[in-house]
C-alpha cells in the first residue's frame, strides 16, 4: 500500500469502523433486535397506511373551503363518509322479477345492523327513481354510504361486509352487480398495492442478484448487500410505522416507491464499500483493517451521496399536495436508514465473512475498455460532446408533446372490479348523472325575490348555452329547462287565450249589444214620458193637498157642513182630484216594477259608479222603488179611490154625512202620509233627473258599444299577436323570464327552495351537468369558462356584490393541477439548491456545479422524453400527473451523486492536468459507478411490472433516467465538457498543475481573469533506463529498472512530459483506489507491476493524447 493513503485516521468512521470491526456479532444482533422489535410491536406500514385516506388537497385548497362554505349554509354538517354505488343490470331489461330481487336486497341491507349505512333507494322515495333508474330501463343505481373514512379498517370490513350481502342476495338471478365508489376504489387500490410490493420487491431483488453476479462472481460477495438491503427495508418499514403513529402521513404510493428506491440506493452503497474494500485487499490489507479503511475512506462520501438525496427529498415536507409531501419524508428516512445500515451492519458482515475468505475480490474485466473510452473523448471533446447533447435534445424534445393524465381510474387495471363497475355507469346512465358541478351563489341580499331568481336564471341560461354542458338545474329550472309557468312567453300567451275567448263572446253576443242600446234609448223616451206625467201628476196633487187641507182648516173645530158654502164645488173638486191621483199613482207603480231590478243592475256597474249623472239617476229610481216598498203609493191610491167615490147629486142632509165621513178619511190618510208634499216634491225632482240621466246614458251606452265592437277587433288582434309568441319564442333565449310573487306561497316552490336555496335564502346553488369526462384538462378549462360567463352576468342585477363558486370533481383536479403547478416550482428550485450548493461545498469551485447541474436537468427532460415516447405515443397512455415531481428529485439527485462522485475524482487526478485526469477519472470509476447506476435502475425496472400504472410509468421513467445518465451523460457528455473547459472548472479555487502542460484556452482566459502570469517550467527530472515488463493481468507497462531501498517503487518519471507515477497516486480518490496505476512489488531488486489494478497502457500518456 502506498505511504500516501488517503484513509486518514480519526473521525466518526474511523471510530465506527474500531466498533464494527471488534464487535461484528453486536452491531448485527443490534440490528436483528430492532428489526425484530419494530416488527412485533407496531403495525405494518400497509395497515398504517390504510388507516387515513390520502386527502387529495389541502385544507385550504379553493375547492374543500367552497365546500365548507356550501355546506355551512345550507346547515348541512360535514361528515366523514364513504359512498359505494351498487349498480344492478339486466341487459335485457328489468322486470318485476328484477324488481323483487331488488325489495329484497333492500329488505337484507336494511336488516344489517352491525354496520353503519344509509341505504338510498326509489322504494322508499319513489320521486328518486328518475335518477336512480336508467332511461333505458337496463340498470339500477343504489348508492349506500357508510359512516366513516374510506381506508380505515372499519370502514373497509363493514365494505366487505355489505358487498357480501349485496352478492348472495343478487347470486344466482337474472341481474348483474357491479360495485364502485370511493370505498370500492380505495379496497381494489390497497390490494393492489399490497401486490405491487411483494412483486416489485422480488423483482428487484432478482435483477439486482443477476448484476451482482456479473460484477462480483462470487456467491457470498453478491448476497452480503441484499442481507443488509433486506435489514435496512425492514427497519425502515418499522420506522416509519413508528412515525406514523405520531401523524407522519404515509400511503401506498410512498410505500411502493420507498421500496425500489431503498433496494436501489443501498445496493449502491455496498457497491461503494465493497469495492473499496477490495482494492485494500489487493494492496495486500488484511481484511479487518481493509473494512476499516473502506469505511473510512468510502463513509464520507456515501453520506454525502446519502445526504444528496435525503435532504432532497426532505424538503417535499414543504409542498402542498400529500401526494408529495408523504412521499418526501418517507423516502428520505428509507434513505437514513440505508446509510446506516450501509455505515454499520455492511461492515459488520463484510468483518465476519472477510476473516474466512469468502468474498475475496475477482479480477477487473472492464477498467481497459473504460480506459479507451476515457482516451478517445479526450482527443476529440468537442465530438463526443454535440454528439450526446444532439440526442439529449432530441429526446428532451419530446416532452414537448406529453399529456397528463388526472383520472386515477386509468392507472389501475382495466379487469378491477371498481372500474368495471364504472364502466357499467357510464354505459347506462349519462356522464356526470350522480356527480354534478354545483354553482354556488352567495349574496348579502335575499335572494327570494323575483328580482334575484330572474338574474340567477338569466346567468343559469349562459350558462347552459356553453358548449358540452348538458343541463343546469335549479330552483326555477328544476328539470334542466325553465319552468313554463316562469317563461314571459308562456304568461303572453295564457292573456293572449283569454283575450281571444273574450273576442269570441263580444262576437258572439253582438245582437245583445244592440239590444242594449235599443233598451237604453227606450227607457230614455219612457223615463222622459214618466217624468212628464208625474210632473202634472205632482202639479194635480199638490193642488188636491192644499185644497184638502184648506178644507180641513175650514172643518175644524165645531164647524159643520151646513156652514160651508158652495159644497157642491168641494164635491166635483174632491172627485177631479181622485181621479187624476189614481193616474199618477198607477204610473208610479209601472215605473217603481221595472226600476227595481235596473237597481240592482246599475248598482254592480262600474260605468255608472265613475259617471256622476248615471249615480243621481240611479238614486232617484232608488227613491220610487223606495215609495213603493215603505207603503206610501198604497195610501195615496187609498186617498184617489176615496175622493173618487163622491156622489155629486145627494141630499144635502146625505151628502153632507156622507162628506163628512170622507173628508174624516182623507184627513186620517193625510195625517199618515204626514210630509207628502215634500216627498212629491222630490219624486218629480228625481223623475226629471232620472229622465235627463236616462237619456245621457243611452247615449253612453250607445257610445259604450260601438267602442267594445272596435275594441273587439283589437282583442282579436292582441289574441293572435300573443299567441303567437307563446307558439314561436318558446326557446330559452326568446321565452323570457317572470316568476309572479304569488308563486313563493305555493307548496312546490316551498320544496324545491329547500333544495336550492338556503334557509336564511342569502345563498343559492345550481347543478351543473357536462358532457366532458371530469378528470380531463378540458373538463378543467371548462371550469374557467363557467366561472367567467357567471362572474359576466353580475354587473347592474341583484347579483353584483353575490360571490360565485363552483364545486365538483373538475374544480377539485383544477386546484390539484395548480398546487402541482406551484409545487413542481418548488420541487425545481429546492433540489437545484440543494444539489448546488452540496456540489459547490465538495468541490469549492463554481463552474464545475453548474454545468453538472445543466447536465442533470437535459438528462432529466431526456428520460421523461423517453417516457412520452414509450407510453403514450407506443402504448397509448397519458403520463400520471405527479410523474415529473417524483421522477425530477430522484433522477436529478441521483444524477447529480454520480456525476458528484466522477467530478470529485477528476479533481483529484487533475493537478497535473485535465486530460490525464479525465483518462484515468474514466478508466477507473467507468466499472464501479456503471454497476451502481444499473443496480439502481434494475430496481426501478422492478416497478414496471406493477399494477398501478403511475408505478409502472415512474419505474420505467426514472429507470431509462439512470440508464441514460450512466452510459451517456457521465461518460461522454460530463467529461468531453470537463476537458473543453480545462482549470476553469475549479475557479475559483487554486489547483496545481503540471508546469510541463501546455496551457488551455480556459486555462489563458483563467489567468487573464485572475491577472496572473504562468511560472517558469520546472525542469523535468532525466528519465532513468526502463524495459517493459508484463503484469500479472498480461498488461505491459513501463516500470523503473533502478533498485529500490525498502522495496517501494522508486521516484523516477519518464521524459517528454510523463507524469511521476508515486506523484499521481497519492492524487488518486480513495473511493476508487489505484485502478487505473500500476501498483509495484520489488522482484530481485526491481519495480514491478503486482497486477492490483490497471495501468495507462504501453504508450506514454502524451502519445496517448496525440502529442
Amino acid at each position: 500500500m502506498a505511504r500516501h493513503d488517503e484513509a486518514k485516521a480519526g473521525g466518526l468512521f474511523d471510530r465506527i469502523g474500531n466498533f464494527v470491526v471488534r464487535w461484528p456479532l453486536i452491531v448485527i444482533g443490534c440490528w436483528i433486535a430492532v428489526a425484530a422489535a419494530l416488527t412485533l410491536l407496531l403495525p405494518t406500514l400497509q395497515a398504517q397506511a390504510a388507516k387515513r385516506e390520502q386527502a387529495p388537497l389541502p385544507p385550504g385548497a379553493p375547492s374543500m373551503v367552497l365546500q365548507k362554505e356550501m355546506s355551512a349554509a345550507f346547515q348541512e354538517k360535514i361528515e366523514t363518509s364513504a359512498l359505494l354505488l351498487v349498480l344492478l343490470t339486466n341487459e335485457n331489461g328489468l322486470g318485476p322479477a328484477d324488481e323483487a330481487v331488488y325489495r329484497k336486497l333492500i329488505e337484507n341491507l336494511r336488516a344489517d345492523t352491525q354496520d353503519k349505512i344509509s341505504v338510498q333507494d326509489f322504494l322508499a322515495v319513489p320521486e328518486m327513481k328518475e335518477l336512480l333508474a336508467s332511461k333505458d330501463n337496463k340498470a339500477w343505481n343504489l348508492p349506500i354510504t357508510f359512516a366513516g373514512d374510506a381506508a380505515s379498517p372499519e370502514t373497509q370490513a363493514a365494505f366487505k361486509r355489505v358487498a357480501a350481502i349485496v352478492k348472495q342476495t343478487v347470486a344466482g338471478t337474472s341481474l348483474t352487480v357491479h360495485l364502485s365508489g370511493p370505498i370500492a376504489t380505495v379496497a381494489d387500490l390497497t390490494e393492489l398495492g399490497e401486490k405491487d410490493v411483494r412483486i416489485i420487491e422480488i423483482g428487484a431483488a432478482v435483477s439486482v442478484l443477476i448484476i451482482l453476479i456479473l460484477v462480483y462472481r462470487n456467491l457470498v460477495t453478491m448476497l452480503v448487500p441484499l442481507a443488509t438491503i433486506g435489514a435496512s427495508v425492514v427497519t425502515a418499514q418499522g420506522t416509519l410505522s413508528g412515525l406514523a403513529e405520531f401523524g407522519l402521513a404515509v400511503n401506498m404510493q410512498a410505500i411502493v416507491f420507498m421500496s425500489a428506491v431503498m433496494i436501489g440506493a443501498g445496493t449502491d452503497y455496498a457497491v461503494f464499500l465493497i469495492s473499496r474494500y477490495h482494492d485494500y485487499v489487493r494492496h495486500g490489507e488484511k481484511s479487518d483493517m481493509a473494512v476499516k479503511k473502506a469505511l473510512m475512506s468510502i463513509g464520507k462520501v456515501i453520506t454525502a451521496s446519502a445526504a444528496t438525496v435525503a435532504v432532497t427529498f426532505l424538503a417535499m415536507v414543504f409542498t402542498k399536495l400529500e401526494v408529495f409531501s408523504a412521499v418526501g419524508p418517507a423516502i428520505a428516512v428509507a434513505i437514513t436508514v440505508s446509510l446506516l445500515g450501509a455505515v454499520t451492519l455492511l461492515p459488520a458482515i463484510l468483518t465476519l465473512t472477510g476473516r474466512r475468505g469468502w468474498i475475496k475480490p475477482r479480477r477487473d474485466l472492464t477498467s481497459r475498455m473504460w480506459r479507451r473510452s476515457g482516451v478517445r473523448i479526450v482527443r476529440r471533446p468537442t465530438i463526443h460532446l454535440v454528439g450526446s447533447l444532439i440526442v439529449l435534445v432530441a429526446l428532451a424534445g419530446c416532452t414537448l408533446l406529453i399529456r397528463f393524465n388526472y383520472d386515477d381510474l386509468k392507472t389501475v387495471p382495466q379487469h378491477v372490479e371498481s372500474v368495471k363497475g364504472y364502466e357499467a355507469m357510464n354505459r347506462h346512465f349519462p356522464m356526470n348523472a350522480m356527480t354534478p358541478m354545483v354553482l354556488f351563489i352567495k349574496s348579502p341580499r335575499d335572494l327570494r325575490t323575483p328580482g334575484a331568481l330572474a338574474d340567477i336564471e338569466m346567468m343559469s341560461r349562459e350558462i347552459a348555452e356553453l358548449p358540452n354542458i348538458v343541463m343546469v338545474r335549479g330552483l326555477t329550472r328544476p328539470n334542466g329547462e325553465p319552468l313554463k309557468e316562469t317563461k314571459v312567453s308562456f304568461q303572453a300567451g295564457e292573456v293572449g287565450g283569454k283575450l281571444d275567448e273574450a273576442t269570441t263572446l263580444l262576437e258572439e253576443h253582438g245582437g245583445e249589444l244592440d239590444q242594449l242600446t235599443g233598451g237604453a234609448h227606450q227607457l230614455a223616451d219612457a223615463l222622459a214620458q214618466i217624468r212628464n206625467e208625474i210632473n202634472g201628476a205632482v202639479a194635480s196633487s199638490s193642488g188636491i193637498v192644499n185644497t184638502l187641507q184648506a178644507m180641513m182648516d175650514l172643518m175644524g173645530g165645531d164647524k159643520t157642513i151646513r156652514q160651508l158654502e158652495n159644497a157642491s164645488q168641494y164635491v166635483g173638486r174632491m172627485r177631479a182630484l181622485g181621479d187624476n191621483l189614481s193616474g199618477t199613482v198607477t204610473d208610479a207603480e209601472q215605473i217603481a216594477t221595472w226600476a227595481s231590478p235596473m237597481v240592482n243592475a246599475l248598482n254592480s256597474s262600474p260605468v255608472c259608479n265613475s259617471d256622476p249623472a248615471c249615480r243621481t239617476s240611479r238614486a232617484q229610481l232608488a227613491a220610487i222603488v223606495q215609495a213603493q216598498d215603505d207603503g206610501l203609493l198604497r195610501s195615496i191610491r187609498a186617498l184617489a179611490v176615496t175622493l173618487q167615490q163622491t156622489q155629486e147629486y145627494q141630499t144635502l142632509a146625505r151628502t153632507v154625512s156622507t162628506l163628512d165621513g170622507q173628508l174624516k178619511q182623507v184627513v186620517s190618510t193625510l195625517k199618515a202620509v204626514d210630509g207628502l208634499p215634500t216627498k212629491l216634491a222630490q219624486m218629480q225632482q228625481g223623475a226629471n233627473a232620472l229622465a235627463d240621466g236616462s237619456a245621457a246614458l243611452a247615449a253612453g251606452v250607445q257610445e259604450l258599444v260601438d267602442q267594445v265592437k272596435k275594441m273587439g277587433s283589437g282583442l282579436n288582434e292582441a289574441a293572435d299577436f300573443l299567441l303567437g309568441i307563446k307558439r314561436d319564442a318558446d326557446k330559452p333565449s326568446m321565452a323570457g323570464f317572470n316568476i309572479p310573487p304569488q308563486i313563493f306561497s305555493r307548496d312546490e316552490f316551498k320544496k324545491g327552495a329547500q333544495i336550492f336555496l338556503s334557509a336564511d335564502g342569502h345563498a343559492a346553488r345550481y347543478f351543473v351537468q357536462s358532457a366532458l369526462n371530469p378528470a380531463t384538462t378540458e373538463a378543467m378549462d371548462q371550469v374557467n369558462d363557467i366561472l367567467r360567463v357567471a362572474d359576466s352576468a353580475r354587473p347592474n342585477t341583484e347579483l353584483e356584490d353575490a360571490t360565485i363558486g363552483l364545486a365538483g370533481v373538475p374544480t377539485a383536479l383544477r386546484d390539484i393541477r395548480d398546487y402541482y403547478n406551484s409545487d413542481m416550482k418548488f420541487i425545481v428550485i429546492a433540489t437545484i439548491v440543494i444539489v448546488f450548493l452540496i456540489l459547490v461545498i465538495l468541490l469549492r469551485a463554481l463552474v464545475a456545479p453548474i454545468y453538472l447541474i445543466g447536465s442533470v436537468l437535459i438528462s432529466y427532460l431526456s428520460a421523461l422524453g423517453i417516457g412520452t415516447l414509450v407510453f403514450q405515443l407506443i402504448l397509448g397512455q397519458e403520463m400520471h400527473w405527479s410523474l415529473p415531481g417524483l421522477s425530477f428529485i430522484l433522477l436529478v439527485a441521483i444524477g447529480a451523486d454520480y456525476n458528484m462522485l466522477l467530478i470529485s475524482r477528476i479533481r483529484d487526478e487533475s493537478p497535473h492536468g485535465i486530460r490525464i485526469g479525465v483518462i484515468r477519472t474514466v478508466g477507473s470509476t467507468g466499472g464501479v459507478i456503471t454497476s451502481a447506476g444499473l443496480i439502481f435502475a434494475a430496481s426501478m425496472f422492478g416497478l414496471v411490472g406493477a399494477n398501478i400504472n403511475t408505478m409502472a410509468q415512474a419505474g420505467f421513467t426514472i429507470g431509462i433516467g439512470i440508464v441514460l445518465d450512466t452510459f451517456l451523460v457521465r461518460t461522454v457528455t460530463v467529461p468531453a465538457l470537463t476537458t473543453m473547459i480545462g482549470r476553469a472548472n475549479w475557479w475559483p479555487s487554486e489547483l496545481g498543475r503540471d508546469p510541463s502542460t501546455p496551457p488551455t484556452k480556459a486555462d489563458r482566459w483563467l489567468r487573464r481573469v485572475k491577472g496572473h502570469r504562468r511560472k517558469a517550467p520546472i525542469p523535468a527530472p532525466k528519465p532513468p533506463h526502463t524495459k517493459v515488463v508484463r503484469n500479472t493481468n498480461g498488461h505491459a507497462s513501463k516500470a523503473a529498472t533502478k533498485s529500490v531501498p525498502n522495496g517501494k517503487p522508486a521516484d523516477l518519471a519518464e521524459g517528454n512530459g510523463e507524469y511521476l507515477i508515486d506523484h499521481l497516486r497519492r492524487h488518486s480518490l480513495p473511493l476508487f483506489g489505484y485502478a487505473a496505476m500500476p501498483a509495484y512489488d520489488v522482484v530481485d531488486g526491481v519495480s514491478k507491476p503486482n497486477g492490483d489494478g490497471a495501468h495507462i497502457g504501453k504508450e506514454p500518456v502524451d502519445h496517448l493524447l496525440g502529442h
